[in-house]
């Protein structure tokens, strides 16, 4: 049994405690009320309790060192996440990062001891709040762990095991490409479904198949660029499949738009548009969306 910390109690982190709590005890990091229970909930079945502790930054200190340490947050909100943990965590700590989008491994690592092993977790688990303490889980999808650092390599079948308890994980030896796959499907995604407000399966309409397939060539021309073995089919085919398995969900970025949030289009079309310009690839569209998803617009 791990100590684990969760740094952020919304969808995403709030269906990992769940899992993880059945076998491992588990503090979550949150700003809100801390006295109250919070509860996961699927389609028809009994809500259950989630049995992890939730926790202030001011109570970390209170608790025994952290084997495990989860980011479970948006990718601009890591870095300042690390910054206020970093005081409280051991020699050995196990960090993972978990956002869309890339970013963070390489500025992390460089912040970590030799024997602090850094992940990442992708996963396609769907899930959204219906209040700030009930998760609604409305999506199978698998989860995919890499190590990034030589110490996590070196760990990954005993971390394996610490996180068997989160549904359909499996570990991938080259995790980049897999992020960049992953990020595909973002970027064919969550910026039109925001603009558009509209449910990830409305994508599916002929409107704006011109719109995603221009986005997916400049993406796969930066993937290219940085040797990654990406094929245009395949990135098309997997972006129209998460739209079908996700069909009555709205994206991420469509409730951080539609709630005035800020957003993690910097790590999505923004990652794109910058390694356009360190490349000298054109990148026009995703350029447009990146610029369009700041100012929240709402048509294209």
């Amino acid at each position: 049994m791990a100590n684990i910390l969760i740094i952020g109690d919304g969808a995403i982190g709030l269906l990992l405690s769940h899992f993880l709590s059945k076998a491992h005890t588990v503090h979550v990091l949150t700003r809100k009320a801390t006295a109250n229970t919070r509860f996961y909930c699927k389609a028809k079945q009994p809500s259950q309790k989630i049995n992890a502790r939730f926790i202030t930054l001011k109570q970390i200190n209170e608790q025994p060192a952290f084997d495990i340490v989860i980011f479970a947050v948006k990718a601009f909100q890591v870095q300042s996440a690390f910054t206020q943990v970093k005081p409280f965590l051991s020699p050995s700590s196990v960090l993972v990062v978990s956002h869309n989008g890339m970013g963070n491994v390489e500025t992390l690592n460089e912040q970590l001891d030799k024997q602090q092993a850094l992940y990442f977790l992708t996963t396609s688990m769907a899930g959204f709040k219906t209040n700030d303490f009930i998760v609604q889980h409305t999506g199978e999808g698998k989860s995919v762990l890499g190590a990034c650092n030589p110490c996590a390599h070196s760990y990954c079948q005993a971390m394996c095991e610490q996180l068997q308890n989160v549904p359909q994980l499996s570990y991938c030896t080259n995790i980049e490409q897999l992020r960049f796959e992953k990020l595909l499907v973002n970027i064919a995604i969550n910026p039109l479904s925001a603009l558009y407000d509209i449910k990830n399966g409305q994508l599916r309409a002929p409107y704006f198949n011109s719109i995603i397939f221009n986005l997916l060539t400049e993406a796969c021309q930066i993937a290219h660029a940085l040797k990654l073995d990406i094929k245009l089919a395949d990135a098309l085919n997997n972006a129209y499949n998460v739209m079908m398995l996700t069909a009555e969900n709205y994206s991420s970025m469509h409730q951080d738009v539609a709630h005035n949030r800020q957003t993690e289009i910097d790590a999505i079309c923004g990652y794109i548009s910058q390694q356009g310009k360190r490349l000298n690839i054109s990148t026009p569209l995703n350029d447009a969306l990146l610029a369009k998803i700041k100012a929240k617009k709402s048509v294209v």
